[in-house]
Formats: C-alpha cells, sequence, structure tokens
C-alpha cells in the first residue's frame, strides 16, 4: 500500500492504495508516520550551514540626525581643546 494525497473541493486527505489491485483506504495520521522515510547521516559526514543576513541601511530621522551632528560638533570641540592644552605645555 502507497500513500496518496486526494482532494475533494477544499478537503486535502490520504489514502493507502494498492498499486496491483487499485484498492484504496483512508489513512489515518498513525498510518501515515508509518510510511514516513528517515535517514540516518554519521555524525562526520553531516554539512552544517547558515544563512548570512544582510544589515539593512536606515535612514534616520531628522531628529536622529540633529543628535549625531551636535555630538560630532562636541567632540570636535573637546579634541580642539586637548590639542591647545598640549601645545602650551610644550
Amino acid at each position: 500500500m502507497m500513500p496518496i494525497k486526494k482532494r475533494e473541493g477544499k478537503e486535502e486527505y490520504y489514502v493507502l492504495k494498492c498499486p496491483r489491485c487499485g484498492y484504496e483506504e483512508r489513512a489515518s495520521q498513525k498510518d501515515l508516520e508509518k510510511y514516513g522515510i528517515k535517514y540516518v547521516v554519521d555524525s562526520s559526514k553531516r554539512t552544517i550551514t547558515a544563512k548570512a543576513t544582510e544589515a539593512k541601511a536606515t535612514a534616520l530621522t531628522p531628529d536622529e540626525r540633529e543628535m549625531l551632528q551636535e555630538y560630532y560638533e562636541v567632540l570636535l570641540e573637546s579634541m580642539r581643546e586637548e590639542e591647545v592644552e598640549e601645545e602650551e605645555s610644550d
């Protein structure tokens, strides 16, 4: 008996069908589990795959741009002050 997918209207179901005589019997979920194929692969032969993700570029809001601009201005100003202090101490 072989599992075959059938459809009546919107309903899908499986039947077990004999390839020789064509006899069909509706299959339960428990029956279908018996027909599952499982492969056992030695751990040394397994291949591990990973999906690489790409970073998405997000546009900054006007408020975020303004805050970033202020941050850089303060950073540059503090660096200039440090340079002036180093020159004065030399």
